[in-house]
Order: C-alpha cells, then structure tokens, then sequence
C-alpha cells in the first residue's frame, strides 16, 4: 500500500478494542457458569481462531452486533484436533483447558506457529499432572491429556502473561490451587478478569505471587477497553508528526511500560479522563510531536514490551543519539528473529540499524527519508512501518497489507478514513490546525487526521493529485486559483469567486465569505443594509463581497486594478467600484481582505485614518501577526474590531461541515466558538 508523508497532523482516534482481554474473556466465557456477554470485543484473526477453538470443545459463541454471547458447555469434547492457525494465544490457552477439563486433544497450527517452542507450556502443566507431549525440538503439534490434577507452585521464570494464563485456566477448571511467582511482572488482564468473574484470586504486589484459590466462576457482562499496544502507533504518529489522540485506552500498569520508556526519551504525552472499567483502568492519550533522544531498553524491559518492541524502534530511529535495544536473544527467538525484520525496516526508510548478537543499535537521524518495506507477514512491523513512513519525508510502500488483519483488521481504515489535508505553501498555521481539531471533535468525527500537504517547488499539481487519495482537502493561499483550475467540478459560488479553499469528492467551494457572516451573527450584527468597503478584489475578497451582496449589503470595492472589480461587478451586481478612497467617506464597516499587514506588507495599511475613525467596525482578515496596523489604529480610536482568527474559526466551521458533510448551522457554529473560547482560558 502506498503512504502519503504527513505534516503538522492532529488525529484522533478510537483503537480497536484489546486483543488480550477479548482473547481471555472468549476462554473465560467459555468455561464459565451462565452466560457471558462480552461487549465491544476485537474480532480479529487471533480471537476468532480462539473462539473457534472453544466452539469446537462444546462452547455456544455468537457475535450479535458489538456484543459476543457465549454460553459455556454442560461437558467439553475429548478427542478433537484443534486448528490455532498462526495464534500461539489459542494454542497456549486451549491446551490449558484441556490440560484442566481431564479430556485429550491435539493442537496444531499453520506451518509459522509450528515453529514456536512451547516447552516453557509444557513443564508447569505436567507438574500438574497433566500429559503435554511435544515434537522435536519442543515445537507444535502439541498432545494434551487432561488427568486429576494437583496443586502448583510455580515459579515463573519466562516473563509470559499467556504462560501464566495457561495454568490458571488449568486450575480453575481441575479445582486445584495456584500459587504462581513471577520474576518479571507481566500483564495482569486474566487476574483482573477472574476475580470480576467471582475466583478467589489474590496477588501481592510486593512479591509478585499469584494465589488462585479453588473457585467456581460465573458469567457476566464483560466490556472491552482500547488496545494500548495499538494505540502505541497513533502516539507514535502523534510524536513524529503532530498531535494524536486516542480515547478510551487501556492504560493498565502492565502493559504500559512503553510509556515510561518515551518519556525518559522526552516524549510529551498527557493522560486525562482516567477511570475504571470492569476492573482495567482507562484514559484517553494524547502525544505531541516532541524532540526524542536516546535510550537504553534492557532485557527486562523488552519482555514487558514486547508487542511495542517495532514501533518504539521507529521512534528510536529519529532520537538525537544512539539508542540500543538489548538482551533481545529469548524474544528472537520465539517471535522467529524480529530483530533482523526491525533492522531491515528501519535501513529500508533510511534510518541507521545494525542488528548484535542478543539486540540492536539504532542511530538516530532527524528525518526518514522513506522506500519500500518488507513486513514479513508480521503485523507488528507493517503497522510501525505505516507510521514511519507517514513521517518520513517522500512516504514509500509496504508489501503486505492483509497481514495487519491478524490485529487489527481496521488499521489503514482508520488511517485513511476522514484523512484530511491542507494543500500549502510549507508554512503550516497550528491556530487553523486547532480549530479543525476542536470542531470535528464536537462534530464527533471519529477516527480522523487532518495534516498538511506542503507544495513543492514547480506548482501544486503533484500535490493535488496526492490530496485525491484522501478524504477531502482545503486549499490555502496562493493556491486556491490553481486548484480551482485543476478540477473538473466547482460550485457555483466557487465558479464566481474563480477560486477554491475546501474539496470533497472532487467538487471545490469557497467558504470564507459565508465564514466571514457567521462572524458577523456572532456579533450579533445585522449587516443588511449596511454600508461596507471590502479592501481588495482577490479571491478572499471576492468570495466576501459575494456573501455580503447575497445578505444586502451596500458593498463598495476599491482594488487599485479596475478590471478585476468590473469583471466581478457584472458577474454579481449591485456593487461599487472605487480605483481610490474617499476620505470623508463613512461605512458602517471595513474590512481588509487583502495581505497588507502582514509579511513584506508588514506594519502597513490601506485605511487611512479617517476611514478607519468614520467606521464603525474594522474586520481584518490577516491572521499573522494578531494586531496589524489597522487592528492598533481601530483600537485606538475605540473602534469594535473583528479579528482574523475569529473569522479563520467560522471559515474552519464550514470547511468541515463540506469535510464530514453535514449541513452548517449557525447556532452551532456559534456555540462551538463560544466554547473553543472557554477551552483556551481553560488550556491557559
């Protein structure tokens, strides 16, 4: 799949739901006592090859919209052969329920799970009592055969949530106790999911060990939080490119780690809203582009991270220093060398690898350049690869975009659903970005980035046909004529205006005139009927005196060239044409649709000072800088002023309503601008 390099981009979005509590919730209801109702689970490769599993050992499953029932069996089936795909999650778990239920079975998998060791399953279920016979070299197909049981324990020297999931499935379902210590703490969904399913489970933080005491479990509605090791790669995006969000996140002290480890790396990230949902603490996530430096990643740390390990080497790769990743041996192994695959990905998109027995040395660079990626059919890695290449400087391709599914199946969805970008002149205006940002969140637009696409040098055709592969666009100035040209649809206002600043679905529109009356409403200002020189007659200033001609207003227009008013004149009648301005002349308002006051027209105006003094309201739509000469001599002659950032919010309003297509109305409009203005004072 070909990615676009993003710039300047603020995101949000809701991840997919978590793979390892929907996984151990499928088994838990599958053995439970009643039903079970797992709400808003992850429907992907790995869970539904689980819940195949356990359908085929007796269990009822049903996905009924976002909801999947699952009622367990009176009595589990001996004697079957149980496919687990490429889900070493399915095997380990089923062959703990086996192990526990006293039936036998065989479980296998495609030709990549084949090559996983499972000696580190097969020990702690044979000192149960239980039969776990392995092929050579300790690898699948694996031969269960249940048994009366005895109690473990366990001391758990393989930092392995699934392993230490695996024998409290055992235990559970032979009736026997549990004592589990772990050396390295792993992440704690299946404790949390058993005792809110009613097991006597306890754990002491200090010494991490695990007691399940002899316990009948029962069904119950169980609600699934946000992936963090999915979220992992929007923060990533939002710490290479911008600002990212994301909602409802799972942010369990287990599966975090990452997140101390960005920090130390100097990474900006805010955690608000937190709150508890059946027992997983959750919050919503926010990443800011942030200036990296190096780290150290240890063994131990690498374990707790071990589904972040690829994003985190991307971010690794523009960090100002070396970083190095190490005691990476145990993880290479059974993930088939993910190391070597890292490696590759990062010299791929022009960053500095080099792969040492055991780890990794990551050179930092300021920038990718991007390319091509080989993901080796690891989801993991052609996630981390979209991400690095959405930041790199020309974007590149990955080889495989079906091997996301085994994660999640929605990835580049929601990269490319309601991607939005502004067609620019490399200079990006954060206050514009901002406004998006606030308003397609109250529009509650999910799943969306807007960013910039910055016009290279020869003109804005490449450009425009990159902005065609997303959602939608706006346009800013000198381009909005160019884009106009290029398009084969335009509104009709736009066709007057000869100018475009939003697309979607290939039609262009002009906004900013009708962004400019919102502003006026907010005001509370009735305009019809009111006298108004529009300074200028370009496509800003063209799209305003449309508006205004269409509320009746009296516009008069001075433009120092005639022949562009005259045109516009007997395109939209009903305005006056001035080539110089009457001092005594009073209008009820000016406005200054031209770039005088800002850049190489700095510290200048256009309004003389009597006009300014006989007006009753000055509007200026220059944005930078905030106070132009003509702000400073209306406020200093007390008079009302409308500034270009408060016009620039209504203009954004319309831009998205053409973006997320929905009808504007300015009641809303102007309470999301009552409301954004509260925002900052809060933000302050």
């Amino acid at each position: 799949m070909k990615i676009h390099s993003k710039e300047n981009l603020y995101g949000v979005y809701s991840v997919p739901s978590d793979k390892s509590i929907t996984s151990r919730a499928i088994v838990l209801g599958s053995i439970a006592k009643g039903k079970t109702y797992v709400v808003n689970p992850l429907m992907c490769e790995d869970t539904l090859t689980i819940a195949n599993c356990m359908r085929r050992l007796g269990a009822k499953i049903k996905l009924k919209g976002r909801i999947l029932e699952i009622k367990s069996a009176k009595k589990l089936k001996s004697g079957l052969k149980l496919d687990c795909g490429n889900s070493g999650t399915a095997l380990r778990f089923t062959c703990g329920v086996a192990a526990g239920s006293n039936i036998s079975a065989i479980l296998t998998g495609n030709s990549e799970l084949k090559q996983r060791p499972m000696r580190s399953l097969q020990e702690p279920l044979q000192k149960m009592g239980a039969t776990v016979a392995l092929q050579k070299g300790g690898l699948p197909p694996v031969y269960v055969n249940g048994a009366k049981l005895r109690p473990i324990d366990y001391p758990l020297h393989t930092a392995s949530s699934q392993i230490k999931s695996s024998i409290m499935i055992c235990a559970l379902l032979s009736g026997v106790k549990a004592t589990i210590k772990e050396e390295i703490p792993t992440r704690n969904h299946m404790e949390i999911l058993l005792k809110e399913m009613g097991a006597n489970i306890d754990r002491d933080n200090d010494s991490h060990i695990i007691t399940l005491s002899e316990s009948e479990i029962k069904g119950k509605r169980i609600f699934v939080c946000g992936d963090f090791s999915i979220a992992m790669n929007f923060i990533a995006l939002g710490l290479l490119c911008g600002r990212t969000t994301c909602r409802n996140i799972g942010i369990n002290p287990t599966r975090i780690y990452a997140l101390e480890i960005l920090k130390r790396m100097g990474a900006r990230i805010e955690i608000k809203n937190r709150r508890i949902l059946c027992g997983e603490p959750i919050a919503d996530v926010t990443a800011y582009k942030s200036k990296l430096k190096a780290t150290h990643v240890t063994g131990d740390e690498a374990f707790a991270i071990s589904d972040e390990l690829p994003i985190l080497a991307v971010l690794m790769g523009v960090a100002e220093g070396e970083s190095i990743m190490s005691n990476l041996g145990e993880i290479q192994y059974k993930d088939v060398d993910t190391t070597q695959h890292i490696c590759d990905m990062i010299n791929a998109i022009g960053g500095q690898c080099k792969r040492f027995d055991g780890g990794l040395v990551i050179k930092g660079v300021e920038r990718y350049v991007g390319g091509d990626v080989t993901t080796y059919g690891d989801a993991r890695l052609a996630m981390s690869a979209t991400i690095a290449l959405s930041a790199s400087v020309n974007g590149g391709e990955t080889d495989d975009d079906a091997c996301v599914n085994s994660a999640f199946p929605g990835f580049f969805e929601s990269l490319r659903k309601n991607s939005f970008v502004n067609i620019s002149a490399g200079v990006s205006n954060d206050l514009v970005n901002s406004y998006h940002s606030f308003i397609l969140n109250r529009m509650r637009v999910r799943n969306y980035t807007y960013s910039d696409l910055n016009v290279e040098e020869g003109g804005c055709k490449k450009s425009l046909a990159e902005a065609r592969d997303f959602d939608g666009f706006t346009v800013g100035s000198p381009y909005n004529s160019e884009v106009a040209r290029r398009l084969a649809k335009t509104e009709k206002r736009a066709k007057v205006v000869k100018g475009v600043n939003v697309v979607k679905r290939g039609e262009g529109f002009t906004t900013v005139g009708r962004g400019l009356v919102l502003a006026l409403k907010n005001r509370s200002i009735d305009i019809v009927g009111k006298r108004v020189l529009v300074l200028g007659c370009g496509t800003v200033a063209k799209s305003i005196v449309l508006s205004l001609v269409e509320e009746k207003a009296t516009v008069t227009v001075y433009n120092k060239t005639l022949k562009t008013v005259n045109e516009l004149k007997r395109k939209v009648g009903g305005i006056t044409v001035r080539d110089s301005l009457d001092e005594d002349m009073k209008y009820d308002v000016v406005i200054n649709a031209t770039p005088v006051g800002s850049g190489y027209f700095a510290g200048q105006s256009l309004a003389s000072d009597n006009v300014i003094k006989n007006s009753d309201l000055i509007v200026e739509m220059v944005l930078k800088p905030a106070d132009t000469l003509l702000v400073k001599k209306a406020k200093k002659e007390e008079v009302a002023v409308i500034c270009g950032d408060e016009v620039a919010f209504f203009n954004t309003y319309l831009e998205d309503c053409v973006l997320a297509e929905r009808e504007p109305l300015a009641d809303e409009a102007i309470e999301f601008y009552t409301k954004y203005k509260k925002h900052c004072g809060e933000e302050k």
